[in-house]
C-alpha cells in the first residue's frame, strides 16, 4: 500500500509530494489494485449473514458487496492522513537488522496490527464513538469508515514492506537506479513504489485485470491452498520475513539505522529490473490470496450474531469517484 510521505526536509517533502501527483491511478497496485483484487477475494468468501450485514452498512445490496467493498478498500487512503490522525496506521515498522520485536513501535495504537484489533473489536461490538480528528474527505458513516478501515488494513500488513524498515522508512528512502516506466506515462522511483504498484503489476500480466485476478485467487484457495488464519502479529512477522529475503537480501542492500520517520544517510540507489519484479510474482501472488482469505475470515466472525449492526447515520454517503492520485503509504 502507500506510504504517507516522511522525508528528513522541507525540500525533499515537497519534492516527493510533486513527484506523487504526477503518478497515475492505474500504476497503482497494493495502493489501489491490489487493495481491490483483497476486497474481492474477501467478498466471493463471505457467509450470508456477513455479506448481508456488510451490505447493509456499505449501502448497497447483496450482488453489490465485491463491487463496494472494492471502493471501500481505499477510502483510507484518499482521505487526508495528517488531519485525520490517521498517517500511522497503516504500517508498523519493524527492523529487519534484529530479532522480530515490535516492542515500542505501537505507542498509543498508532500501527497497522493495533487498528486491525480495534476496528475488529469496534465491528464485533457495534462500538459507538468512532471519531478521527476531523471530519474525513470523503465522508463515510462511523461504522462505514471502521469497516473500511479493517478492508485497507489488513491489505496493508500483507505487503512486506509495511512491516519491515532498514533504516528507510520501509524502503520508501530507497530510489531505484532505472525508475520503472509505466503504459501511461508514470513511473515508480523508489523501493517501496516498486512493490506497491509494479509487483503487482506483474501479477495482472500472469493473471489478467483487478476482476480476472481476484477470481483466479479465490479459485486457487478454493481448489485447495491453504491459508492459515493466525493473528495480525503473526501477519507482521511473515511480511518482515519476506522483505528481509525478497527485498534486502535479494537485493543485496547493506544495514542502516535512523530514527523513526526519518531516512539514513547515504542510502544507495538500488537496480530493480523486470527479473527481479517476475521472480516475486507467486510470493505477492500467495499475500493478496492470504489477505483476502483472512479478511473474509474476520468478517464471517465478527458479523455472525449480533455483530457489524449498521450505525444510526445509516451505509450511504460513500458513493463517490476516487481520485486519481492517492497518497503513499
Amino acid at each position: 500500500m502507500l506510504k504517507p510521505v516522511r522525508s528528513k526536509t522541507f525540500v525533499m517533502k515537497i519534492v516527493t509530494v510533486v513527484a506523487l501527483l504526477l503518478s497515475a491511478t492505474s500504476a497503482w497496485s497494493w495502493g489501489r489494485d491490489g487493495h481491490r483484487v483483497v476486497a474481492r477475494i474477501a467478498a466471493k468468501n463471505l457467509s450470508q449473514e456477513a455479506r448481508t450485514k456488510i451490505a447493509a452498512i456499505l449501502g448497497t445490496n447483496a450482488a453489490g458487496v465485491e463491487e463496494a467493498m472494492a471502493r471501500a478498500s481505499t477510502w483510507p487512503d484518499e482521505i487526508d492522513k495528517a488531519e485525520t490522525g490517521t498517517r500511522e496506521w497503516h504500517f508498523i515498522d519493524v527492523s529487519v537488522t534484529a530479532p522480530f520485536n515490535v516492542a515500542g513501535l505501537c505507542a498509543q495504537h498508532n500501527c497497522v496490527i493495533d487498528q486491525i484489533e480495534s476496528m475488529r473489536d469496534r465491528l464485533r461490538s457495534n462500538a459507538t464513538g468512532f471519531a478521527l480528528l476531523t471530519p474525513p474527505n470523503p465522508p463515510r458513516p462511523m461504522t462505514s469508515q471502521e469497516l473500511a478501515f479493517l478492508i485497507h488494513f489488513v491489505g496493508d500488513l500483507h505487503q512486506p514492506l509495511h512491516a519491515a524498515t532498514d533504516g528507510d522508512r520501509g524502503g520508501n528512502c530507497v530510489e531505484l537506479l532505472h525508475p520503472l516506466m509505466h503504459q501511461d506515462g508514470s513511473q515508480t522511483t523508489e523501493l517501496h513504489g516498486a512493490w506497491d504498484v509494479d509487483e503487482v503489476l506483474r501479477v495482472f500480466k500472469v493473471l489478467g485485470n483487478e476482476g480476472a485476478t481476484a477470481a483466479a485467487l479465490f479459485q486457487r484457495f478454493k481448489s485447495g491452498a491453504t491459508v492459515q488464519q493466525l493473528s495480525a502479529l503473526d501477519w507482521a512477522r511473515e511480511s518482515n520475513d519476506l522483505a528481509r529475503t525478497a527485498i534486502y537480501q535479494k537485493l543485496h542492500l547493506p544495514n542502516h539505522t535512523a530514527p523513526p520517520n526519518l531516512c539514513a544517510p547515504g542510502i544507495a540507489k538500488v537496480d530493480v529490473n523486470q527479473a527481479y519484479l517476475d521472480g516475486n510474482v507467486a510470493v505477492v501472488e500467495r499475500r493478496l490470496m492470504q489477505a483476502g482469505v483472512r479478511l473474509s475470515n474476520i468478517l464471517n466472525e465478527i458479523c455472525a450474531g449480533t455483530g457489524c449492526l449498521q450505525d444510526p447515520g445509516g451505509g450511504r454517503g460513500h458513493e463517490h469517484n476516487p481520485p486519481d492520485r492517492l497518497p503513499r503509504r
